[in-house]
């Protein structure tokens, strides 16, 4: 529904002129009545044109202040007064007031019959909704002629000329729920997408918007979604395979390459790293959001965590930054060309994740690669210097199932705070005494030394870096889990 205030004032046989101008004039009309009553929010509603000659008009400033108030609270679209009949014309304080609180007070020429306006009214209204009807068959014609393998911008073009309004796809607030119109800006409103990938479509409109219209190219748009969703799994599923086969350097360089070219991916390349819980939930997410915006992308779950190899471009850049927004941090590795450095590559990404994670912010390797005055930025050199510190700790965690590192981990990051590491590890005082000890000789370290405990420091931070320890804590220790000594793991 388009005809407004504006549009009455703007037809000549309207005879209509405003009281308050530029008040109100955006305000939807859907129909027109005649009501001589003092108060007739009573017996009219939404979007009616209230006609009157000025009867049920009260004489006081007050009283058609209440009057006037009374239909913008029912939702009335304005109030038409004959010109030259009225008993009480409005005074100057009510006009006032109604520009306030935003209430168009109209009047109509003598000559015009009420019953023609009525008639004008009615008649715009239905040519509306005939028009209304073709725009939506036309829009749903543009879904049935859409094929799956074209791109999202040919359909949101059309619909955008169906329209007359500028469609476009953006990342949307989590905090919106799917379906939720609201709108951005003056002449910009968003609806968020039901399907996969966190997005809401955009339009950009002069005028007012007819919003069952932008609900139905909202589902239009989400219908067209879906349906490429569900026939590019099956490709997301083998890229998956593919990218988790080259992560474990199961497939060959050179037959690697021609296989990562047909999924249009080209170097330099760049792996980024997300996790959350839900991982599955933002594999889903990730396919969408690469396959809406078609830039190629392979991406994969390994160890709870979301890979996603694309090459270097800014049209990654946007894509990346949402999927950091929205998942807690994204780390991403620096770029290269050769898959055989793909391991390396994840090492990063896993580095640069464990900061990421701190600011929820997209990281990458080369940015936080010089943020220490100790540590090399080489993932091999750090994963050498973590070896020879940790490295018997780690052999015995792997032998016995239990989780010394961890311990020796947590102990530091608490700055060798008893209470607060036991109450982190959920384990009795005297129990992480009795750990610690048993690290101190399995290492060859005394951590009540300086020189050693800075060692042993340097040696965790390298082992996180690199990506060989979690960025954050693994689940509490199993209580029933003993190691052969009785300290516990």
């Amino acid at each position: 529904m388009t005809f407004t205030v504006r549009s009455l004032l703007t037809t000549p046989a309207a005879g209509t002129r405003s009281l308050t101008p530029g008040v109100g004039e955006e305000r939807l009309i859907a129909w027109a009545h005649v009501c001589e009553l003092a108060e007739p929010w009573e017996w009219l509603g939404q979007d009616a044109l209230v006609m009157t000659t000025g009867l049920g008009v009260p004489a006081q400033s007050a009283a058609q202040i209440a009057y006037l108030d009374g239909m913008h609270r029912a939702g009335i679209a304005a109030v038409a007064i004959d010109a030259e009949m009225p008993a009480h014309p409005f005074t100057a304080e009510a006009l006032a007031h109604a520009a306030r609180i935003g209430f168009p007070v109209l009047e109509t020429e003598y000559d015009v019959r009420f019953v023609s306006l009525a008639m004008l009214v009615a008649e715009a209204v239905q040519r509306e909704r005939a028009e209304r009807v073709q725009q939506t068959e036309r829009m749903y014609a543009a879904l049935s002629e859409h094929a799956v393998d074209d791109g999202i911008d040919a359909l949101l073009d059309e619909l955008g000329r169906i329209l007359r309004a500028a469609l476009s796809l953006a990342p949307r607030d989590s905090s919106v729920g799917p379906g939720a119109l609201h709108q951005l800006a003056p002449g910009t409103w968003a609806v968020p997408m039901l399907s996969p990938g966190e997005i809401e479509l955009r339009v950009a409109h002069a005028g007012p918007i007819d919003r069952a219209q932008l609900r139905h190219a909202a589902g239009i748009v989400d219908n067209a979604l879906s349906v490429k969703v569900a026939a590019r799994r099956s490709d997301w599923l083998h890229g998956s395979l593919l990218l988790t086969d080259l992560c474990d350097e199961s497939v060959a360089s050179a037959p690697a390459d021609h296989l990562i070219a047909a999924y249009g991916l080209e170097p330099p390349f760049q792996l980024a790293v997300s996790q959350r819980p839900d991982a599955r939930a933002t594999l889903d997410e990730v396919h969408a959001s690469f396959g809406t915006a078609q830039v190629p992308a392979l991406a994969t779950v390994k160890d709870s965590q979301v890979l996603v190899l694309a090459a270097m471009g800014a049209d990654v850049e946007p894509l990346f930054e949402a999927l950091a927004g929205s998942h807690a941090g994204l780390g991403v590795s620096a770029p290269f060309t050769d898959l055989d450095a793909l391991p390396t590559a994840l090492r990063q990404a896993r580095s640069a994740l464990i900061r990421a994670h701190q600011s929820g912010k997209l990281l990458r390797f080369e940015e936080q690669a010089n943020t220490s005055l100790f540590l090399p930025s080489d993932p091999d050199q750090l994963r050498e210097i973590a070896r020879q510190v940790l490295g018997p700790l780690r052999t015995y965690d792997e032998q016995r199932g239990t989780s010394l590192t961890h311990t020796l981990r947590v102990f530091l990051e608490e700055n060798r705070s008893w209470v607060r590491a036991s109450e982190r590890l959920f384990v009795h005082r005297q129990t992480l005494i009795a750990r610690i000890s048993r690290i101190e000789k399995i290492i060859g370290r005394d951590l009540s030394s300086m020189e050693d405990t800075a060692e042993c420091w340097l040696a965790v931070q390298a082992a996180i870096r690199s990506g060989d320890l979690a960025p954050s804590d693994p689940p509490a220790d199993d209580p029933e889990r003993v190691d052969p000594a009785g300290s516990g793991g």
